[in-house]
């Protein structure tokens, strides 16, 4: 039997020391995996020899496994979560199980993500270890269900939930996406129409007036200078406008302005209230599963926080969690931060009542999906007479101005 100092990283990555006895290094590896921590370093030490004169035999920590595969997502994250399911629901070896797996799956991305658990798994990681490696590569839910089963030792059940939870959470984004999908290209096709008028039909009108030598109705004045100005302006600053908002939207969570954006997207009418509702329906529904399989208020609130793609929501839930570790009452919590519906507060009355409260939760869950489906096929539904009225405004304002002129003409030549 041999001695071991070691180096490793807690399940809270912290950085851990101690010895022990292992009959090789293998096992000595093997044994600090089992306690849920990452190896950084293990020195042999023989009967009788003192620290000095042993060499080190210092364990390489594998590079992240977010930074060689990259973010996860949609349906991947759907079907790495099954792939992971079925292994552990089968009783099967997780590390094996994952490896055979990887042949199987038509995903190349998915494979390699297999193949990475797979190979960390059999190094001795523990899944949890591997999961906080992976943390902003995969959907935050599904992090946190992992690391409840880990904890609840309920990890087949829970990464069912996870699979169903992704699916519904990915209906609920589709729907909303896909009720914009109409409105942006009626704004398009409006935006080409109006561009076609101003720098194609109007110039041309434009010199024609200008040779008349006569004196111009404000209105046609009014629409000749909007021509002038998309003259300058051109066809490409739709566009532009639009690629210079998606640039902003995807570089304010690296600069820390994610939750400031969230915040203002929150009150755009329609819109903001189903990404909003989206939002709380994802957190009831984790806070749901959560609760009915025991995990603790404190560690679920703050578990179903992590997985609210709002920013500003999630902070929220965040501060939620804190109160309520606290000691609060999820109630007076949820009150005093002032950022949850008031259906919910009185559903936090429920907290202490196990199996009552995580039903309401997914019957919350339910109803705000709704609410973000109505609001997302409302989106679509005002759109279209919205921009169909803009245009024909747009048109008729057009055709006005540039007919007076000719009518003014007309009665001066008479």
């Amino acid at each position: 039997m041999l001695r071991f100092n070691y180096r490793a990283t807690d399940e809270n990555g912290l950085e851990v020391e101690g010895e022990l006895s292992a009959p090789s290094i293998e096992v000595a590896r093997q044994e600090l995996a089992h306690r849920g921590w990452q190896v950084l370093e293990l020195s042999v030490l023989e009967s009788g020899a003192s620290n000095s004169e042993v060499p080190i035999l210092t364990v390489a920590a594998p590079q992240p496994i977010a930074a060689s595969l990259g973010t996860l997502g949609g349906a991947d994250a759907e079907l790495l979560a099954g792939q992971m399911a079925n292994v552990t629901g089968a009783g099967l070896p997780l590390s094996a199980g994952l490896r055979a797996l990887s042949e199987e799956v038509p995903s190349r991305r998915v494979r390699h993500w297999l193949l990475a658990i797979s190979d960390r798994l059999e190094r001795g990681q523990s899944l949890s270890a591997v999961a906080r490696e992976a943390e902003g590569a995969w959907p935050r839910y599904f992090l946190a269900m992992l690391s409840a089963g880990q904890r609840t030792g309920k990890l087949p059940v829970l990464l069912n939930e996870c699979l169903v939870h992704l699916r519904m959470t990915a209906e609920v984004r589709r729907e909303l996406w896909v009720a914009l999908a109409y409105p942006a290209v009626l704004i398009a096709v409006a935006w080409l129409l109006m561009s076609f008028l101003a720098t194609i039909i109007l110039p041309q009108f434009k010199s024609i007036f200008l040779g008349f030598g006569t004196e111009l109705p404000g209105i046609t004045v009014a629409i000749l200078s909007w021509s002038d100005v998309m003259g300058v302006v051109g066809w490409w600053s739709l566009p532009v406008l639009v690629l210079v908002l998606w640039l902003a939207w995807i570089f304010s969570e690296p600069l820390g302005y994610e939750r400031m954006r969230d915040a203002v997207v929150s009150h755009v009418p329609l819109f903001g209230e189903a990404r909003r509702s989206a939002a709380l329906c994802e957190f009831c529904r984790l806070l749901s599963m959560l609760v009915k399989y025991e995990v603790g208020l404190p560690e679920a609130v703050r578990l179903s926080a992590g997985s609210v793609r709002d920013a500003d929501l999630r902070e929220a839930c965040f501060d939620l969690a804190q109160r309520v570790e606290a000691g609060e009452s999820l109630t007076d919590a949820a009150t005093q931060i002032g950022r949850f519906p008031q259906d919910m507060l009185h559903l936090f009355r429920w907290a202490d009542r196990g199996k009552d409260f995580s039903e309401g939760l997914q019957n919350a869950s339910e109803v705000l999906g709704a609410q973000s489906r109505v609001h997302s096929h409302t989106l679509a539904i005002v759109f279209e007479p919205a921009v169909t009225i803009a245009i024909g405004i747009a048109v008729g304002l057009t055709v006005i101005a540039l007919f007076m002129p000719l009518v003014k003409l007309l009665n001066d030549l008479s």
